[in-house]
């Protein structure tokens, strides 16, 4: 009897375990668990400086989900990223647009191009619907592109409108001699029920001494 009971008790212990064992399952994570929630504030200022290749911290998303998940349309915007599996892909923020629309910082680098994008994901829809350019550092000995962002109520609705900035820089022989031209541009893209839409600047230059980014030059 008592061998029984030790037999009955080892077999009820092994059936719990395997019981317990097959009801926890790991949870997959998406792609939007890579993002941290951004801290509240007025203004969000999204630069790269040419001076530096330190990579900021971040969540690694794994190549294969984020390339996988974005829509290809979003890639094709994306200059550069070819080689998506030599890219370093880092999730850094999101924030709530709106009550439907959540916007996702996101960080790309492959060897010397640097790139962030502003993803938006309708939760309704639960897909992304949009990406923008925030920042961007790309070029060689012969020239650069730079790109930084200003996200703030720009017209006072209440919602966040994105001043761009881009620099292209480069260097053109003259004779003997080397002529070096920087060209800065800027857009303004104001935010609409969670969609952003470029307008008319009527004044550039202010906007560009307004908001300026870092560059080497």
């Amino acid at each position: 009897m008592t061998s029984f009971r030790i037999c009955f008790f080892s077999c009820l212990g092994i059936a719990l375990f395997a019981a317990c064992h097959t009801s926890v399952s790991v949870k997959k994570r998406e792609i939007t668990d890579y993002f941290q929630l951004l801290p509240p504030t007025d203004t969000i200022h999204a630069e790269i400086s040419a001076q530096s290749d330190s990579i900021v911290a971040g969540d690694t998303i794994p190549n294969r989900l984020f390339f996988s998940t974005l829509p290809s349309a979003f890639l094709q915007e994306i200059d550069y990223v070819a080689d998506s599996s030599a890219a370093v892909v880092l999730g850094r923020y999101y924030f709530a647009l709106n009550d439907s629309i959540t916007a996702y910082w996101v960080e790309i680098r492959q060897f010397w191009f640097q790139h962030h994008s502003l993803l938006l994901y309708s939760l309704p829809q639960k897909r992304f619907t949009e990406r923008i350019t925030l920042a961007e550092w790309y070029g060689g000995d012969g020239g650069q592109n730079l790109i930084g962002s200003w996200l703030f109520d720009y017209d006072g609705d209440g919602q966040k409108d994105i001043v761009r900035q881009s620099i292209a820089h480069s260097m053109i022989p003259v004779g003997d001699d080397v002529k070096e031209l920087t060209e800065p541009s800027v857009s303004l893209l104001l935010g609409k029920h969670g969609h952003f839409t470029a307008v008319p600047v009527a004044d550039s230059a202010n906007l560009i001494r307004r908001f300026p980014i870092r560059s080497a030059w």
